[in-house]
């Protein structure tokens, strides 16, 4: 039986993706693809400083709050132009060109959980919202493909955020309350579910629940979030199990 008051209820769930639904080798993962991806504008800049300079802004898109008027890519696109010289035009095609070639390319780096897949089974199930609450640092197809090699179900989830259609990045206030007006579920009857203990328990601030997967735990300097519920994949699908009763 929950221990939750009516009133608090658990009526969406947001997971985390890289460490939470799968297991993923980031620091491998996302050097090769910026060593691509700058394969396709050598003509303009050399393959090193596209490296440098695209993983520095989507450093920015995270430390940096967003104005809630321009997209992440919007936001990607315009300091690619300011800082490199290359157009929007441009990198959408070398984009193109990167799925095309060399996405599948990232697979063996992403990992599926088997208790991670039959913990969404359970909630989708269950008829539960669920949104998949990654970073939204990557184009759609970053996020769609990874959801494929972790050999999840895209369908499962009512939103997916990438950077087309988020302003805003964890940690921030505005990635959540942007998702719970989205789903038109008050933040505080959202539980939000991650790895990270910065990033994904920056949703307190907006008053979502949280449940900290601490299976591969990544702790960032930051500020220190409180947390009521922590524990392995197994705590978390009995705790879900208990909250939502699926």
């Amino acid at each position: 039986m929950s221990n939750l008051r009516p009133e608090n209820r658990i009526k969406a769930v947001l997971f985390d993706l890289d460490g939470t639904l799968l297991r993923a080798q980031m620091r491998e993962f996302i050097p090769r693809y910026l060593r691509a991806l700058s394969a396709y504008c050598t003509d303009i800049v050399a393959p090193e400083k596209f490296e440098k300079t695209l993983l520095e802004i989507i450093r920015d898109l995270i430390h940096t709050e967003g104005d809630g008027l321009r997209t992440n890519e919007e936001r990607v696109y315009s300091k690619m132009q300011r800082d490199l010289a290359i157009p929007e035009s441009r990198m959408r095609e070398s984009l193109a060109l990167f799925e095309q070639n060399d996405l599948n390319g990232l697979q063996h780096f992403i990992h599926p959980i088997p208790l991670a897949k039959q913990i969404v089974r359970n909630c989708h199930e269950a008829g539960v919202p669920l949104v998949l609450a990654t970073n939204p640092v990557f184009p759609m197809f970053m996020i769609r493909a990874r959801v494929q090699w972790a050999e999840l179900e895209e369908d499962s989830f009512a939103f997916m955020t990438s950077y087309e259609n988020s302003y805003y990045c964890k940690p921030q206030s505005g990635y959540f309350e942007g998702i719970a007006a989205q789903l038109n579920v008050a933040p505080e009857n959202c539980l939000m579910v991650g790895n990270d203990i910065n990033h994904d328990l920056a949703a307190v601030a907006t008053g979502m629940k949280t449940y900290l997967v601490d299976t591969w735990l990544i702790d960032r300097d930051g500020p220190e979030w409180p947390c009521a519920n922590r524990g392995d994949h197994s705590s978390l699908q009995k705790f879900l199990r208990e909250e939502l009763n699926c």
